[in-house]
C-alpha cells in the first residue's frame, strides 16, 4: 500500500515510543493496526465495487454488441435468403427462356436443314425431256472425289469423254 521500507518503519517506532511511552504503546499500535484493517477492506470493498460495475457495463455491453450482432445475422440470412429466392426465380424464368428458345432453334434448324437439302437436291438434278414430251428429272451423278489431272477436268466442263 505504502511504499515503507524497513529503515522507514524502524524510525518511525522510535518516535511513536518516544512520543507516546512504552504503557501506550502497545494499545495504540493495535488500534492503528484496526485502522488499517479497515481502510483495506473499505479500499478493496470499493474497488470490488468499482470492477463490478465495470463489468456489469462491459456485460451490458456486450449484450447489447450481442443483440447488435444477432440482429445483424437475421436481417443478413434474411437478404441472403430473398436473395436466393429471387435467384431461383430469375433461374427458373431463364431456364424456361432456354429451354423454349432451345426447342425454337431446334425446330428452325431442322426446317432450314429439310429446306437446304432439298435446294442441293434440286441443283443435282437436270430436267431432260423424255419421249413422250413430258418433262421429267433425272438425278446427276456425283463423281466421287478423287484427285484428277487437269486435262480431264477440262474436258468434264466441255461434256468431252477424255482420249
Amino acid at each position: 500500500m505504502f511504499d515503507i521500507g524497513f529503515w522507514e518503519m524502524a524510525f518511525i517506532s522510535v518516535i511513536a515510543l518516544l512520543v507516546i511511552g512504552p504503557e501506550r504503546l502497545p494499545g495504540v499500535a493495535r488500534t492503528i493496526g484496526l485502522w488499517v484493517g479497515k481502510a483495506r477492506r473499505m479500499i478493496n470493498d470499493v474497488k470490488r465495487d468499482f470492477k463490478k460495475e465495470l463489468d456489469e457495463t462491459e456485460l451490458n455491453n456486450l449484450k447489447e454488441l450481442k443483440d447488435d450482432i444477432d440482429s445483424a445475422a437475421r436481417e443478413l440470412k434474411r437478404t441472403a435468403d430473398e436473395a436466393v429466392i429471387e435467384t431461383e426465380k430469375s433461374g427458373t424464368g431463364l431456364k424456361d427462356a432456354i429451354e423454349s428458345a432451345g426447342k425454337e432453334p431446334v425446330e428452325e434448324i431442322a426446317k432450314t436443314q429439310s429446306s437446304s437439302t432439298a435446294r442441293k437436291k434440286a441443283k443435282n438434278q437436270t430436267t431432260a425431256k423424255s419421249a413422250d414430251g413430258k418433262s421429267g428429272v433425272a438425278p446427276v451423278k456425283e463423281k466421287p472425289n478423287l484427285p484428277e489431272t487437269v486435262e480431264t477436268s477440262q474436258n468434264d466442263l466441255q461434256g468431252k469423254a477424255p482420249a
